[in-house]
């Protein structure tokens, strides 16, 4: 009797909430395991830009935002909108979050607060995380392809070890002849995927997992960083990106307002790789000393090519610094373009060459012994 009450009670209970959509709607919107997108921050400065410059308020602002947004993301500019609204800045409220809003977005903010020109600003902002958008968005696009081969690849192997080798070597190991080298490790691993798979498996699912969560490690940057600043097939790709975002930031916290040294001071701390971050930190001390930016990225023309040196001592020779750095960001984006349709391009012969020696080396391993028993038997 207990059991069926406490059956009725959790069936109504689901009935009641299936019934009340607009909860089920709320939850679904307020719960979230990602994080905040590029898209939505790109979203978030444009329509405030836009709105502000509407004549509305920032916390009216805010609060047409916060209607549209969903998320996690919408809890945080409703929490936003509840700091600015009891007296304090946007940048000291967006400064809150920085995992969510950079240094340059705050110190931009911070600057078009103090100098009266917020919504140019967030229009900036808006316009540098499009293009960081794009050339992440195109990287990644030259990576789908051989991201679909090796993982295809990945589990046709699985299966050939696990089904389809198992029926196969019985076959050989009955044969009384001496087996090539070849057809030997195929029976070894057989048997090992037969006697140890699950932990095989599983292990070898771990192993990768682990790789990946070392990859994303700040103590490891230095290594994988250096072998995309140096392996043939990834160093373009890498250097030119590196290259853009540099000028782009650079020349939109110029525009923003900052002085050389403020923008620096920042570029210095949102620059992903880590050699380009470990120049760019030397390159702060000197600028804040009194020597030209030019002058010091001269000494490391391993990262800074002579074009984007002379255009940047042009600019600061005319006074047109920003337009140089613009110049070369939308120049090295065009490079970036360039190096991913060369990247998809190499890495597809690779592959190719790669899975042929993989399936080449099975095929070997199996047609062998069963050519030499039909020579035998020939003879």
């Amino acid at each position: 009797m207990k059991k069926a009450n406490l059956a009725g009670l959790y069936r109504d209970m689901l009935m009641r909430l299936v019934a009340n959509k607009y909860f089920l709607l709320n939850m679904y919107k307020n719960f979230s395991i990602k994080g905040v997108s590029i898209t939505q921050k790109l979203v978030f400065a444009r329509y405030l830009s836009i709105l502000l410059r509407s004549g509305l308020t920032i916390t009216e602002a805010l609060g047409i935002i916060y209607d549209q947004a969903s998320g996690r993301f919408k809890k945080i500019v409703k929490e936003i909108a509840a700091t600015v609204q009891s007296g304090n800045s946007l940048s000291s409220a967006l400064n809150k979050y920085p995992k969510v809003f950079s240094g340059l977005f705050v110190s931009a903010v911070f600057a078009g607060e103090s100098s009266g020109t917020l919504e140019n600003n967030l229009s900036n902002i808006a316009q540098q995380l499009e293009t960081e958008k794009e050339l992440r968005a195109k990287i990644k696009s030259a990576m789908v392809y051989p991201l679909i081969v090796l993982v295809a690849t990945f589990f046709l192997g699985i299966a050939m070890v696990f089904l389809v080798l198992p029926k196969i070597t019985p076959l050989f190991e009955s044969m009384d002849m001496d087996l090539p080298l070849t057809t030997r490790l195929l029976i070894w691993i057989s048997n090992q995927a037969e006697e140890r798979g699950f932990i095989i498996f599983w292990g070898l699912l771990g192993f990768i997992l682990l790789c990946i969560w070392i990859i994303k490690q700040n103590f490891f940057k230095p290594i994988s960083h250096f072998f995309a600043l140096h392996v043939p097939v990834v160093r373009n790709v890498s250097k030119n990106n590196n290259l853009a975002n540099f000028c782009k930031t650079f020349g939109t916290l110029l525009k923003s307002g900052l002085t050389i040294d403020q923008a620096m001071e920042i570029v210095k701390k949102t620059t992903p790789n880590y050699y380009y971050q470990r120049c760019l930190f030397r390159i702060s001390k000197r600028i804040g000393q009194g020597s030209k930016l030019s002058e010091n990225l001269s000494d490391y023309e391993k990262y800074f090519p002579k074009l984007a040196i002379s255009m940047i001592s042009v600019g600061e020779r005319s006074g047109n610094l920003e337009e140089a750095l613009f110049y070369l960001a939308d120049f090295y984006k065009t490079e970036v373009d360039n190096a991913t349709k060369a990247l998809s391009t190499a890495i597809e012969p690779i592959l190719l060459i790669g899975i042929g020696l993989a399936v080449g080396g099975m095929a070997l391993a199996i047609v062998t012994p069963i050519y030499q028993i039909t020579g035998g038997m020939g003879r």
